[in-house]
């Protein structure tokens, strides 16, 4: 090879390292920060990549300096975990954005977060607001003195209500913001907010509209309708401990009352102890409901402790929280009961099962 040629292909070696790092560059986006009340030497920071979820551990110094850069395609949400993953922060981040966060995790949702126009606006929000944030923050701190239990859930009810309210005005606003889609996250995204989550959906336009989290409330508040109260309960065909199929259909025309329980969830085998009582007292009044129980968690430990003396079918499913039936009737906590009409209209979840012969009273009154 000639000296012509070898300078020729060095020359084309850099000029392709040289492209190849400028387009890294431009890829890459930077966070920085001072932080107080951080506790450790770390926190993580995750966000989604397709069907993954990416976990970064950010070493942060003992004056809660740290510093951070990576690579991303497009506006991604990044979600900030403390303090043994107990205060949470979120933030977007765009190709060559350098986003700065200055605050205290303790009020994660007043961290001045600049850097990026997402960011700057959702800043400016929490700045607007900092006095209703920082009293959420602090009622919740106080949850834990059980004597001011009802005070708390009261007091954090009225807070949240007129949060949510500023936040629909602000996407009333701004439907073209992907602020307003963060906000929208935020505070309608609750199997309680169904009908508010609908209607601000529906004022987005443009990029806030195209935006991929848009899609994912979306597809939240679909599933949640699906076995929303009022809804038609979805049919289900699963064997019992025995093998035996048992159908949602094959108790048309009778109340069912469908519980959901794991065998590892302690407060789901004390609970059965309620079941029986609420199921022994309705039979007594010969009022016409059936019992199903779907359990979860049947390959960390066996179904006997919540089977035995149950009267009714019992059904065990695989796959943790993933379960089928727990995805279709959007479980997120157990034990959870849900009552069904005998048309097979979801009357009524989430109620304590004592309560369950009242409420078959009042039913039968109407």
């Amino acid at each position: 090879m000639t000296k012509s040629n070898i300078s020729f292909y060095t020359g084309l070696f850099f000029i392709f390292v040289m492209l190849f790092s400028c387009n890294r560059k431009a890829s890459t986006f930077e966070i920085t920060g001072k932080l107080d009340n951080v506790s450790g030497n770390y926190f993580f920071m995750s966000h989604e990549v397709g069907d993954s979820l990416i976990v970064d551990t950010i070493p942060i110094s003992s004056k809660g300096e740290f510093s951070f850069s990576g690579v991303v395609d497009t506006l991604a949400e990044m979600s900030l975990y403390f303090n043994q993953n107990t205060k949470v922060a979120y933030l977007l981040v765009e190709k060559g954005w350098h986003v700065e966060l200055k605050g205290d995790v303790l009020y994660p949702d007043l961290i001045n977060i600049k850097g990026g126009d997402v960011n700057d606006d959702l800043t400016a929000f929490k700045n607007k607001n900092k006095d209703l944030l920082k009293s959420r923050a602090d009622i919740a701190a106080s949850s834990n003195d059980s004597a001011a239990v009802k005070d708390y859930v009261v007091k954090l009810k009225n807070v949240n209500f007129e949060l949510s309210n500023i936040a629909a005005n602000y996407v009333k606003e701004n439907p073209d913001k992907i602020a307003s889609v963060m906000l929208i996250n935020t505070f309608f995204k609750d199997e309680s907010s169904i009908p508010r989550l609908d209607e601000n959906l529906g004022l987005l336009k443009g990029k806030a509209a195209d935006f991929p989290l848009t899609t994912n409330l979306k597809h939240f508040r679909d599933k949640v309708k699906m076995s929303t109260i009022g809804a038609v309960a979805p049919g289900f065909s699963v064997e019992d401990r025995k093998g035996k199929k048992v159908s949602l259909s094959d108790y048309r025309g009778k109340y069912v009352s469908l519980s959901f329980v794991s065998t590892t969830c302690k407060v789901c085998i004390s609970e059965k102890e309620e079941a029986l009582k609420a199921y022994n007292e309705l039979k007594l009044k010969k009022q016409d409901i059936e019992f199903i129980t779907i359990v979860k968690d049947i390959e960390e430990a066996s179904a006997d402790s919540i089977a035995n003396s149950v009267k009714w079918p019992l059904l065990p499913v695989k796959g943790g929280w993933s379960a089928n039936l727990f995805d279709t009737y959007y479980i997120r906590e157990i034990p959870y009961n849900i009552l069904i009409s005998p048309t097979g209209v979801i009357l009524d979840r989430d109620y304590p099962i004592l309560d369950l012969p009242k409420k078959m009273e009042e039913y039968r009154l109407n």
